[in-house]
């Protein structure tokens, strides 16, 4: 079960844009999870870097082949869900992304 969250994790890392997505926002302290069967890749972005405060994200894989993201802010032990999206395809991940943190995955 663990190297299928691996996988599942890799591939979001993947349809987000890999390395140049690392490099264009500054994502970091990734880490795959599995929760009752829906796997997914949750990192987090610099402090004050996005919009809304948006420090953290989580990107789950659901049992209907969609995605479940959720923006959060973190401050000390408090963390607050800014907003979350379900029924999120593939296609539409970095284009939520953008909306969401005002920062391009992409140049």
């Amino acid at each position: 079960m663990e190297n299928h969250a691996k996988f599942v994790a890799t591939e979001i890392l993947n349809q987000l844009g890999g390395n140049r997505f690392i490099a264009m926002t500054g994502a970091k302290n990734f880490a795959c999870f599995d929760e009752n069967g829906e796997c997914g890749l949750c990192f987090r972005l610099p402090s004050n870097f996005a919009m809304k405060g948006i420090n953290l994200v989580k990107i789950k894989l659901t049992f209907s082949d969609t995605y479940l993201v959720t923006f959060s802010r973190v401050r000390g032990a408090t963390v607050k869900e800014i907003s979350k999206f379900d029924n999120v395809y593939c296609d539409q991940l970095e284009c939520l992304f953008n909306e969401q943190t005002g920062l391009a995955t992409r140049l």
